[in-house]
């Protein structure tokens, strides 16, 4: 054991010695020394500086807490010429606050290499027993990844967040955690929040500026009063700052420029001088930028708008002057432009002079309001316009008005309207007072002068035989005076009924074309009014120059679907002559309805469908044919076509039996409109025959009905529509001598009973009113009454023949007894003209019927028992049977004979109630 010890003890005293020997004959570079670490918060780096005699150098940067590498490199820096020492930055890529870091150095001469320096130490934040955020308030541009450190206190940690979204988190020890936001987008104007959390709540944050570098950029320099300067720039993207230390410092020739103010999108800043050479540095947190101009003040004039305007108006001129706020302007050679409007679009002039201040201005219109605008610029070296003024106001005077556009519309032989256009009010020239309507015979030199209302531009003419002579003119009036008269001859009246020309406008617009007329030295009038008008019409025209031969009519002139009655006349001093007329229509559109009346009539398998045309109001077009359809349900099936408006009838062949619907439509170049429908069943011959006897024997039928109803209720229609007259009721012994019979009569009878007659039986005579009412009180005459006058009768025994007569209608029966009675009438009137009792044979006349029947008695009344006809073949007395007569007549209704006097009509239908057919 002892050699052993022995033997190692030797092997180290020699290893020993031998590394000594190396030592002291191979000796390396010296340790750096003056290490000295300073840091930079705001960029977040490190600085280190060191002297040593070697180049070449081993930098190690630890964290302090876990010893972690953070860099281990080789450098070799440049040494200061003056001092000989070396210094090297590093960048951190988190806060410098999150954690303590050391640094130490070492030299290199090839392979051999010093002692490391002592660890120079910069401690972090989290040497603090508090939570804390790092970085505050760091300003970056748009895009960059930022790492943010959370320094717990005593709480557990959460997470840390931004925008609502956690970030990914990476812990450098037991306090300290780490995360990093990347490609942050522009902040708000407050910046973007990044917040620490605990397990239950906030603890820290940090705010963080995300925007841009400057990029304003187009320097432009000027003077505005040849004495100073104004440069101006476009201010480009906006930084996104708003934070007064963020914002961006502006500088020109290395002047603050703290009088920066925004126009629009430009910056201006002021100087009292001018300088030719001029450099502007804008700068930020995040860069800057530089931008140069050149120019000599000269050519970069731009002057300022004039002021205090005055006029001087007439009524088609004006002169305007004002003032220029600078004193060098009076010199200065200058051009203005001048803009006037009256409300509509401008007109522009253009003057020039030095020193300019005052203008005529022409051109003007009398009556009218102006609204006038300036500006001025150097005229030899003209940089810019300069400012407009502000509007100045003025009304030029008033004049005589421009003379009214004149037409004049027959619309008959012997009638028309003067028509005119109102002026605009550019062209009245003043306020109108009236309209002067002027009218003269060609022969004759003085004018019949009319006034109208200045709100009425129609008058109405009437004309006489000669309308060839006459000639109607308008002009307007107002305060300053009349215009001047325009004259128009008055044109011949032609009826509109044949016109055959057509003509359509395209999109609306109508062009229209005319050979030259050899005399239209006024030129030619394109009238069109809406066809078939009569009252209220709108009459349009245009009045072409004579080199001119066609005309536009623009489409708001011509209403769609509307047909115009277009002419064009040729005028001249002598006469108004037409030389075209059309019907137009400015756009064609569907029709309303384009058929009426239509009809449709069956021969044999084919139909007949006619109609006729609606009216040009429901047409809105040219018809240019017809469609018919079949009408199948909800369905319509074409059936043919008409090309031809003029007809107005179709044919459809061949059809089954059985129920159509037709529908017909015309069509203008818009297409089809509304038609008409009309609807017919198609059948055979045969079965018309049956439906003619269906109905007969319906009728038949009915009748047959009726007949029965009335036979087997006769006896109730009898008394309900011709009841029997009942007979007389004789009371009494009818079989004593004659005497007069003591009867009461009814108070509506004139008929007096005389009881004991002084004449003879038989004898018809007259008696008295007078002598009538003093013979019986009791009887009331009506001396004003139109009744018949008084008759008497009396009873008188009749003839055995009138007893073996028998007599079914109780009208001159009595009782049963053999003694009858005959009632003489006296007191008869005249008959009615055209009316014979029955006694009296045809042909005699009626003045000599009473005389007849005082001489001859036994020709006067006869009881129907005893009334035969007079005609000798008549052997019955059924030609009297029924005849009515008149309970207050003075005389007998019954027919002259049977071949005078056919049955009346009713006499059947009392046979029948009677039972006697």
């Amino acid at each position: 054991m002892l050699t052993v010890f022995i033997m190692q003890l030797t092997k180290a005293l020699l290893l020993l010695t031998l590394q000594i020997t190396y030592t002291l004959t191979h000796r390396g570079p010296s340790v750096p020394r003056n290490v000295s670490v300073t840091q930079d918060f705001s960029s977040q780096t490190l600085s280190v500086t060191w002297m040593s005699d070697s180049t070449l150098f081993d930098i190690e940067i630890f964290r302090t807490d876990l010893k972690n590498i953070v860099l281990n490199e080789t450098v070799s820096p440049e040494a200061d010429p003056v001092s000989g020492q070396f210094g090297w930055t590093w960048k951190s890529k988190i806060p410098l606050q999150c954690t303590s870091h050391s640094v130490q150095i070492r030299a290199r001469v090839d392979k051999s290499v010093s002692e490391w320096s002592p660890l120079q130490t910069i401690p972090g934040s989290d040497v603090r027993d508090k939570a804390q955020m790092f970085p505050q308030d760091k300003v970056v541009p748009v895009g960059s990844n930022v790492s943010f450190c959370c320094i717990m206190g005593k709480e557990l940690f959460g997470s840390i967040e931004t925008q609502n979204k956690k970030l990914e988190v990476t812990a450098l020890d037991s306090r300290t955690f780490i995360a990093t936001a990347t490609n942050l987008p522009q902040s708000r104007a407050t910046g973007t929040n990044i917040i620490c959390t605990s397990s239950y709540a906030v603890i820290s944050g940090a705010v963080v500026f995300v925007g841009y570098p400057p990029g304003d950029e187009n320097l432009v320099c000027e003077t505005r009063d040849l004495q100073g300067a104004v440069c101006h720039w476009r201010k480009g993207r906006d930084t996104g700052f708003i934070k007064k230390s963020l914002l961006t410092r502006y500088t020109v020739n290395g002047r603050p420029c703290r009088e920066a103010k925004r126009e629009k999108d430009e910056k201006v800043c002021h100087f009292e001088r001018w300088e030719n050479n001029w450099t502007l540095i804008a700068e930020n947190a995040l860069g800057k930028v530089q931008l140069h101009d050149f120019a000599h003040i000269i050519n970069r004039v731009r002057l300022f708008a004039p002021v205090n305007f005055s006029a001087d108006p007439k009524a088609w001129t004006s002169n305007i002057n004002w003032i220029w706020t600078v004193p060098e302007y009076k010199s200065l050679d200058m051009k203005c432009e001048v803009n006037f409007t009256t409300g509509g679009p401008p007109s522009s002039r253009s003057y020039e002079g030095v020193g300019l201040s005052t203008i005529m201005l022409d051109g003007l219109r009398p009556d009218q309001e102006y609204s006038l605008y300036i500006r001025c610029g150097s005229r030899l070296r003209f940089w810019k316009w300069g400012d407009w003024s502000a509007p100045y106001q003025f009304r030029t005077k008033i004049d005589c008005p421009e003379s009214p556009d004149v037409w004049v519309w027959r619309d008959s032989e012997k009638s028309g309207q003067i028509l005119w256009k109102q002026l605009s009010p550019s062209d009245t020239h003043g306020a109108l007072t009236m309209y002067e309507v002027h009218q003269r015979d060609r022969v004759e030199d003085d004018w019949k002068v009319l006034p109208v209302l200045p709100t009425t531009f129609h008058f109405p003419i009437t004309f006489g035989n000669n309308i060839d002579d006459v000639i109607v003119a308008v002009a307007a009036r107002n305060l300053a005076g009349r215009s001047r008269l325009t004259a128009m001859p008055v044109p011949e009246f032609q009826a509109d009924s044949q016109i055959k020309s057509r003509l359509l406008g395209n999109g609306g617009d109508l062009e229209l074309t005319w050979q030259p007329w050899t005399n239209a030295s006024l030129g030619y009038v394109v009238e069109w009014v809406p066809t078939g008008c009569v009252d209220n019409c709108t009459v349009q025209w245009l009045k072409i120059p004579e080199a001119n031969t066609s005309a536009t009519i623009q489409s708001g002139s011509l209403e769609g679907g509307v047909q115009y009655t277009l002419s064009v006349f040729a005028l001249n001093d002598e006469a108004t002559v037409l030389i075209q007329r059309h019907r137009v229509y400015g756009e064609e559109l569907v029709p309303v309805r384009s058929v009426k009346s239509l009809s449709a009539k069956q021969s044999g398998k084919d139909v007949l469908l006619t109609w006729k045309p609606e009216t040009i109001a429901n047409q809105r077009g040219f018809i240019k044919g017809y469609i018919i359809y079949l009408v199948n349900g909800s369905h319509l099936e074409l059936i043919g076509k008409v090309p031809d408006p003029e007809l107005n009838s179709y044919t459809v062949k061949g059809l089954n039996l059985g129920f159509y619907k037709f529908t017909v439509k015309g069509y203008t170049s818009a297409g089809e409109g509304g038609g008409d429908t009309v609807a017919i069943k198609v059948s055979s011959d045969s079965d018309l025959l049956v439906e003619i006897l269906v109905a007969l024997g319906l009728m038949s039928f009915c009748l047959i009905i009726i007949s029965v109803f009335c036979f087997t209720k006769r006896e109730w229609v009898k008394k309900a529509f011709y009841p029997e007259i009942p007979g007389p009721k004789l009371a009494g012994d009818w079989t004593a001598p004659p005497a007069p019979l003591d009867v009461k009569p009814p108070p509506h009878s004139l008929v007096h009973i005389v009881e004991s007659p002084e004449w003879d039986s038989g004898k018809i005579f007259s008696v008295p009113e007078e002598e009538e009412v003093e013979n019986d009180e009791n009887v009331e005459v009506d001396t004003d009454s139109d009744d018949p006058a008084l008759l008497r009768y009396y009873n008188q025994l009749v003839s055995d023949d009138c007893n073996n007569t028998s007599d079914t209608s109780g009208s001159s029966s009595g009782s049963e007894d053999s003694a009858q009675t005959q009632v003489t009438y006296t007191g008869l009137q005249s008959p009615t003209p055209g009316y014979r009792p029955q006694n009296q044979p045809p042909g005699v006349a009626d003045e000599n019927q009473h005389q007849d029947l005082q001489e001859n008695p036994s020709t006067g009344y006869r009881p129907q028992c005893t009334w035969q006809p007079d005609s000798p073949g008549s052997d019955n007395l059924s030609g009297s049977l029924g005849s009515p007569t008149s309970v207050t007549s003075s005389q007998f209704l019954l027919p002259e004979n049977a071949e005078d006097q056919p049955d009346p009509p009713g006499t059947w239908f009392h046979n029948l109630l009677s039972g006697k057919l």
